[in-house]
């Protein structure tokens, strides 16, 4: 009786160790690179970056370029990506896909932006702006709650 267990337990803990595993990850490329990369607005890292995820879904991709002193040279890019489910890690494939599978799943989904250079305004330009937009809000102030 003792050996049966044994044998069974072998069984499990060989079976155990060749499983094999998904591994998810989302790459994201910029042109150019070294733009700072948030993803659900946690930042990940510079450009080229890979980040691992357990779940699938949408995602938030933020991505910004700065000079040294912290000011935008390149347009800020906000995009909400959807990470498909592969038919792999749908029920009841995904018990296979996970444990049975001898081998490791590579699933990455590589997204790639191009950013555009921020326009430099004139001084000129910025007060117009500011102006503009102060009168804007004055007249919202002013104006009555419905």
């Amino acid at each position: 009786m003792n050996v049966k267990y044994t044998i069974v337990f072998a069984y499990c803990a060989l079976f155990l160790l060749i499983s094999g595993c998904v591994t998810r990850t989302i790459t994201v490329k910029t042109n150019p690179s070294n733009a700072l990369v948030y993803v659900d607005d946690k930042l990940v890292g510079e450009s080229p970056v890979s980040v691992p995820f357990v779940y699938y879904g949408t995602r938030k991709i933020t991505i910004e370029k700065k000079d040294a002193d912290g000011k935008l040279i390149r347009e800020r890019k906000i995009a909400y990506e959807k990470i498909k489910t592969p038919l792999y890690e749908f029920f009841p494939l995904d018990f296979v896909s996970e444990l049975v599978w001898p081998f490791d799943i590579i699933d990455d989904h590589v997204l790639y932006y191009d950013l555009a250079e921020v326009k430099q305004l004139t001084r000129k330009e910025q007060q117009k702006i500011v102006l503009e937009n102060a009168q804007e809000l004055k007249i919202r102030v002013d104006a009555p709650d419905f």
